[in-house]
């Protein structure tokens, strides 16, 4: 999926904006301190808001990727000098843990259908077949009566 990224100068103004935001400013006020119009303004402190958890975010993956890293480095010499069950264990749990972090392994979406639903679905489509049987036999009698007038 991508991603809108901010440059450094759009980061700088939608923090300047934000600034003013949180000093009690009104968006017409930022608007003209900062030379926009009040929509763009808006747009820059909402903007700055937003980014604010993503960026704590990717700082705290980032932080406990480089710890993951080092313990793997551990416990990975351990493992293969060793050949420890212990420390393969460890690694595989650093693994884990890094998959998570990084949200490589995602919930796999399942959908559970349950007999009610199958048989309220084969009824709804039966109906829908009865009804279009039934246009097609008037369909069917309408050509066979207009076929005897021809004859």
């Amino acid at each position: 999926m991508a991603r809108y990224e901010r440059t450094e100068e759009q980061a700088n103004l939608d923090t300047e904006a934000l600034t003013l935001r949180s000093r009690g400013y009104k968006y017409q006020q930022i608007a003209d301190q900062m030379g926009c119009s009040k929509p763009t303004a808006y747009a820059r402190v909402q903007r700055a808001l937003a980014a604010i958890p993503a960026e704590a975010v990717e700082e705290y993956r980032r932080l406990e990727g480089d710890r993951l890293d080092t313990l793997l480095n551990i416990a990975m010499y351990e493992a293969q000098t060793r050949k420890s069950m212990y420390a393969i264990d460890r690694v595989l749990s650093i693994m884990e843990r890094r998959a998570k972090l990084m949200g490589l392994d995602a919930p796999t979406r399942t959908e559970v259908i349950s007999y009610d639903h199958i048989t309220a679905e084969i009824m709804r489509l039966e109906r829908e077949l009865g009804v279009q049987d039934a246009d097609d036999r008037e369909d069917s009698e309408a050509e066979e009566v207009s076929g005897a007038q021809e004859v």
